[in-house]
């Protein structure tokens, strides 16, 4: 197959980076006014101290997961959450994406085993991408990236 039309058949993955920008983005307005990890008091920024440490702390083993061949968020299963789910989560404000996200997460991307990620690692790998604005991202649905997965494979 001709490497333009590829292209065209299969959009352009969500980079690693732009899933994670929201984090950055307060970690970074936190750094900016002269706060840091250890003197600023987390719930001034309406954060509690688990949220706070893996604002510092996230991230870091993401070339482990493109070694194993998960290039992106997108290739990560998701599940779907309900309200009464532990799993559910209502983003603060200072995580969310945009102002049209109401940070209500009702799909979670699973942190796989894989070779070279500790298993203390995967836990914490889960915890920040727990804190990542999928709905405002608006990932699709595991069916519609089944469908789309499918629908290249019989492109000719």
């Amino acid at each position: 197959m001709d490497k333009k039309l590829a292209s065209v058949l299969v959009p352009e993955k969500m980079s690693w980076a732009t899933a994670t920008r929201s984090n950055r983005k307060c970690k970074t307005r936190i750094e900016k006014i002269g706060g840091s990890r250890v003197d600023t008091e987390p719930t001034v920024w309406g954060l509690d101290m688990q949220v706070w440490n893996l604002l510092w702390t996230g991230k870091k083993d993401i070339p482990i997961l493109k070694r194993a061949r998960f290039e992106s968020v997108e290739d990560l299963t998701r599940t779907a959450v309900d309200f009464s789910s532990k799993a559910y989560q209502d983003l603060p404000p200072q995580l969310r994406l945009s102002a049209t996200s109401n940070g209500e997460q009702r799909v979670q991307v699973r942190v796989p085993n894989a070779q070279g990620l500790h298993r203390t690692t995967q836990f914490l790998m889960q915890e920040y991408l727990n804190l990542v604005d999928l709905k405002g991202l608006e990932l699709p649905s595991t069916e519609k990236c089944a469908k789309r997965i499918s629908r290249n494979s019989k492109a000719p």
